[in-house]
């Protein structure tokens, strides 16, 4: 690889910032080439943003890497070989491929470090590789998918069965981290939604994590979710703890509770399923304006439906929608409003 800088013309501006990172990763680094970083880095603030994030966002790509890594080497224990850099699995044949697709110098640099630590290198720099071509700057989804033991996408849902019993139900565009030990059973909610029927063990309580707030419970039914940093939880079966901060509040069933505005809200009483109502994939709205209505259409389909009149985005609307079919919601929701839809790249569907 050159210690030469990349020129503005070789490649965007995260695409310099990324390749300068790994090449400054390699032991072989000359001080010419920290010189000539040194003067790229101070030549103008964007360069010094664009590479702290490079920096951050490999700090961050040390978990996932280290699990790709173990799965490597558990494929080639399997098959009585060593692990190669570039993957036994069809999944690293793709970063491969990605890799290669990359700017020059992006991820390749000569790493002298041991065998293992080596490809826990290349690993690492080929899911900062995947992720910049997939997602840009606009991480977190992708980074939440890599953290997590099972994520869903957009209009899908997905059933699992834990090893103590319980069962999960995410619904669209989720993810989650289960971690188990002798005393706890933890999920770490990272976005989403999903519903927990509890095996019941008093020795080891079932708590989900949604950052600003926990729900606790020994053998129940409910579901949280978690949408940015407010958490709703609806209780089915049984009572959960519900706690943020020092305060704390008993959840029964047919109630839930809400942790938002920076604080944990009254429990309420309800007097429908209607929250719960994603279960048998149906939305359910009682007099909500449309933007509402949007936002939550919007978590079960690619791209985004968006009311552009302020007049149309207050129209109030009632009704029961199939989240199986995202878009015949949008031709029912256009026919009721008499609204005109105009689709644009990207998956962009106006409303007007």
């Amino acid at each position: 690889m050159s210690d030469k800088p990349q020129s503005p013309s070789s490649g965007s501006l995260a695409n310099q910032a990324f390749a300068w990172f790994a090449r400054l990763q390699a032991d072989d680094v000359s001080d010419e080439a920290r010189r000539q970083f040194e003067i790229w880095y101070h030549a103008d603030p964007r360069h010094a943003e664009a590479y702290d994030k490079s920096r951050k966002l490999w700090d961050l790509l040390q978990q996932p890497a280290e699990r790709v890594q173990q799965r490597l080497q558990a494929d080639a224990a399997q098959t009585k070989t060593e692990p190669s850099p570039a993957g036994t699995t069809a999944w690293m044949q793709e970063v491969g491929q990605r890799l290669e697709q990359l700017p020059r110098g992006l991820g390749k640099g000569r790493l002298s470090s041991p065998a293992s630590s080596r490809n826990l290198h290349r690993v690492a720099f080929g899911c900062l590789g995947l992720l910049l071509l997939v997602g840009g700057w606009r991480l977190p989804e992708q980074w939440q998918n890599w953290r997590s033991d099972y994520h869903t996408a957009a209009g899908q849902q997905l059933g699992v069965d834990l090893a103590d019993g319980s069962r999960l139900t995410l619904n669209t565009d989720t993810a989650l981290v289960v971690r188990y030990s002798d005393s706890l059973r933890q999920i770490e909610l990272l976005r989403g939604e999903a519903y927990f029927e509890v095996a019941p063990n008093k020795q080891r309580p079932f708590v989900v994590d949604g950052g600003q707030a926990t729900a606790r419970a020994v053998g129940t039914a409910y579901s949280v979710r978690r949408q940015a940093d407010e958490l709703r939880v609806v209780v089915s079966e049984g009572t959960v703890e519900v706690g943020a901060d020092s305060a704390k509040a008993l959840v029964h069933a047919a109630e839930q509770a809400e942790y938002r505005q920076g604080r944990l809200q009254a429990v309420a009483q309800l007097d429908n399923d209607d929250a719960l109502a994603w279960r048998r994939r149906q939305t359910v709205f009682h007099r909500q304006p449309l933007t509402q209505v949007l936002a939550e259409v919007n978590r079960y389909r690619r791209g985004r439906i968006v009311a552009v009149n302020p007049q149309l985005a207050e129209r109030v609307v009632n009704g029961v929608f199939n989240n199986g079919d995202p878009d015949a919601v949008l031709a029912a929701l256009a026919t009721t409003l008499q609204a005109k839809a105009l689709r644009m790249p990207g998956d962009l569907v106006l409303l007007y």
